[in-house]
């Protein structure tokens, strides 16, 4: 199979045109509001590695302390001092969250709470369900995680949680930064970001420009990327409107990792691949949305949201054949599979939010209307036979004796999974007093699921169906003090059931409930500390084949998260987590008492930064380090093997200077500084186990103006 940059013409265009039109005329024409001057920044929700404020839990920009719910933030400068890059490098600094299967490393995929997969619904875009591959990128500016069930605002979704990726906007004061970074593995990346306002028209602009090219730190392979961003946010007396458009093109090797025999890695060489050159993924990913809010009056406000999302992509895989290793010769067997992917999100959503008094006591009240289809579709699938198979060796391998993936499958080819949800939802955090916070909320979601594929006289109906759920959430908050916040909530989930017996029956969704109580506390002026008990029950998981299937699975999460960050004295800052979550199968015939797959028992971290106290003439110099504990998982649902446990140590130095007037910074990060061998995750078989990146370093320079 040769795999082609794809792209397709779609109505996102329009989209993306009204950001080169003159739109501030016409919205003034529209709206006849006068015009203004904007002298405006942005909202300040973080103080260093400290977030006070959040948007995922409400939908609109609320105190963490009125929440009812766990919410950890990975701020502006967190994401700065560690050169985050990705979604994997973000969940360090947050409890209970670590690496699911990632699909050969192209899928973002995580365990939260002891639940997710690479394709579970659970990551956000500025608060719309993504279907891309890769959500972290030069436009994101905070990653807001969401802890337990979050269907009351998000749908269909598994219970431990959400994250929710949020997108650089426009500024209304000019700023432009140059930035480029070297990595030790070879190669490096350019980027740009613009912004300013436009005259005094009202409208403010940002563009987001990168090219990388990374050589892939096993063998052979290269990351290879290309950015653009481009936004437009008019704001006016009463109203605004946001336009923002993202394009990424984007290659990236497609490595299944390596081979474990009797619970231990088998191969003698860690950096080599046990794949083919071929073996990797390429695709165009887009997002685009708008954003169109008016103030109705004092205290209330609507918003209308507009956004689509879409990967286009073909991957090819060197794919493992189940129990084919020989582990007296050391090899395996391998064929060339692949398949071409569209994978698309559409939503839009009507919101008023608003504070209504009601007997003396303040509501603020959040409702809503949402439309949201989701198309996960699988064009060619490529299949090859089994004379095409070839073995490999773990100790001494042999590239280039396996066929590319070639043998289109008829029956696997054209499958489309779309699910299409309309949606209305009520939250009210309804304040009884200056201390008690009780918070109300229900969904009520209808859907529609179909499942087809197959080409030609293979074509088949796998699924469909049709249905609609009533999701309650309920919690208090006491605010003991300025300082101190305790809460308590009782929430429910569901994800539609995908299954079907051999004579055609479905089932009920997958439900689950939790229940939590924490206590968030600042111990001082800008350290917080967020405390969380859960307990989370999902039922009506679908066991066995065949006609032998039951939904009469389930599964139980229960533990605690510990959550430090801010400033511990005056030039030092720390972010710390600890989480503890006992996963178990608690109704399965054959898997009953085993702990959920992939799901560590322990997790931890602790980092820790330094304002040097040197000659303000020599610069501002900055250095951090710490290091982050990931233990013990099943490797598989039936727990036949296992992942160690690992630590890894990461730091960095930063220097600022105002080098010719002009703000200049010089980073080196230093990213698993002991070298340690380890394995994030696995796909379920001892075949095919992700290995972790050895020590790496990266040199970034940066000049704003």
């Amino acid at each position: 199979m040769k795999l082609t940059r794809l792209s397709r013409c779609c109505p996102r265009a329009a989209l993306l045109s009204l950001c080169l039109l003159p739109t501030s005329q016409l919205l003034a024409q529209e709206l006849e509001l006068p015009s203004q001057d904007i002298v405006a920044a942005p909202v300040v929700d973080d103080d260093g590695y400290q977030a006070r404020r959040s948007s995922t839990a409400s939908k609109t920009s609320v105190a963490l302390k009125d929440e009812a719910q766990s919410v950890q933030v990975v701020t502006p400068q967190t994401i700065e001092d560690f050169q985050v890059r990705s979604l994997d490098d973000a969940m360090k600094f947050v409890s209970g969250v670590s690496q699911s299967n990632t699909l050969g490393s192209t899928k973002d995929a995580f365990i939260k709470r002891g639940f997710g997969t690479n394709s579970d619904g659970s990551i956000l875009r500025d608060g719309i369900r993504s279907n891309l591959s890769k959500n972290f990128t030069a436009t994101s500016e905070r990653v807001e995680v969401l802890k337990g069930p979050a269907a009351l605002l998000y749908g269909a979704m598994d219970p431990g949680g959400l994250i929710n990726v949020i997108s650089k906007l426009p500024q209304y004061q000019q700023r432009t930064t140059l930035s480029g970074s070297l990595f030790s593995e070879g190669g490096g990346s350019l980027s740009l970001d613009t912004t300013g306002p436009l005259g005094d028209s009202g409208l403010a602009y940002r563009l987001i420009t990168e090219r990388q090219h990374e050589d892939y730190w096993r063998n052979y392979g290269s990351h290879e990327q290309v950015l653009i961003a481009p936004s437009l946010t008019w704001t006016g007396e009463r109203a605004s409107l946001t336009l923002a458009y993202e394009y990424n093109d984007y290659s990236a090797p497609f490595d299944r990792g390596t081979v474990f025999s009797d619970g231990h890695p088998a191969a003698d060489d860690y950096a080599k691949r046990l794949d083919e050159r071929w073996a990797e993924t390429r695709g165009i990913a887009e997002s685009a949305r708008a954003v169109f809010e008016y103030q109705l009056n004092d205290d209330w406000k609507t918003r209308f949201t507009h956004a689509w999302n879409n990967d286009t992509y073909g991957l090819s895989i060197a794919q493992p054949v189940a129990n084919s290793l020989n582990a007296t010769t050391g090899t395996f067997r391998r064929v060339g599979n692949g398949a071409h992917y569209d994978d698309e999100t559409r939503y839009s959503s009507l919101d008023f939010i608003g504070q209504q008094r009601l007997f003396g006591q303040r509501h603020d009240l959040l409702i809503g209307v949402e439309h949201e289809l989701n198309d996960q579709y699988r064009g060619k699938t490529y299949r090859n036979l089994a004379s095409m198979r070839r073995d490999i060796s773990i100790h001494d391998p042999v590239y280039g004796n396996l066929p590319e993936p070639s043998v289109v499958s008829a029956t696997q080819s054209n499958r489309r999974n779309e699910l299409t949800s309309n949606s209305i939802y009520l939250k009210d955090n309804w304040h009884l007093d200056e201390r008690w916070i009780l918070v109300l909320g229900g969904r009520y979601q209808h859907y529609d699921q179909y499942i087809a594929q197959g080409l030609g006289a293979s074509r088949s109906e796998l699924y469909s169906k049709n249905d609609q759920t009533l999701i309650p959430f309920t919690g208090l908050v006491y605010k003991a003090s300025e300082a101190l916040s305790l809460y308590g909530n009782y929430s429910r989930s569901f994800v539609p059931n995908t299954s079907v017996t051999d004579s055609g029956q479905t089932f009920d969704p997958e439900e689950g409930r939790s229940y939590e109580v924490g206590a968030k506390y600042d111990l001082r002026p800008g350290l917080s500390l967020n405390l969380a008990l859960f307990d989370i029950v999902k039922e009506n998981v679908v066991v066995g084949s065949g006609d032998d299937i039951e939904a009469a699975g389930k599964v139980g999460s229960r533990g605690v998260e510990l959550d430090l960050a801010g400033q511990i004295a005056e030039r030092w800052a720390l972010i710390a987590t600890y989480a503890y979550t006992h996963t178990e199968v608690l109704d399965d015939p054959a898997n009953e008492g085993n702990r959920l797959a992939q799901a560590p028992r322990h997790t931890g971290s602790l980092y820790l930064t330094h304002d040097l106290p040197i000659d303000e003439q020599l610069g501002h110099w900055r250095i951090g380090g710490g290091a982050r504990y990931v233990g013990e998982r099943t490797g598989d649902n039936a727990d036949s093997f296992r992942l160690d446990s690992y630590t890894l140590a990461d730091a960095f130095i930063r220097w600022e200077y105002p080098l010719l007037g002009q703000q200049t910074a010089l980073q080196l990060n230093l990213d698993n500084i002991f070298d340690k061998h380890y394995y994030p995750s696995t796909t379920g078989s001892e075949l095919n186990v992700s290995v972790g990146q050895p020590r790496t370093a990266r040199l970034s320079a940066s000049i704003t103006f």
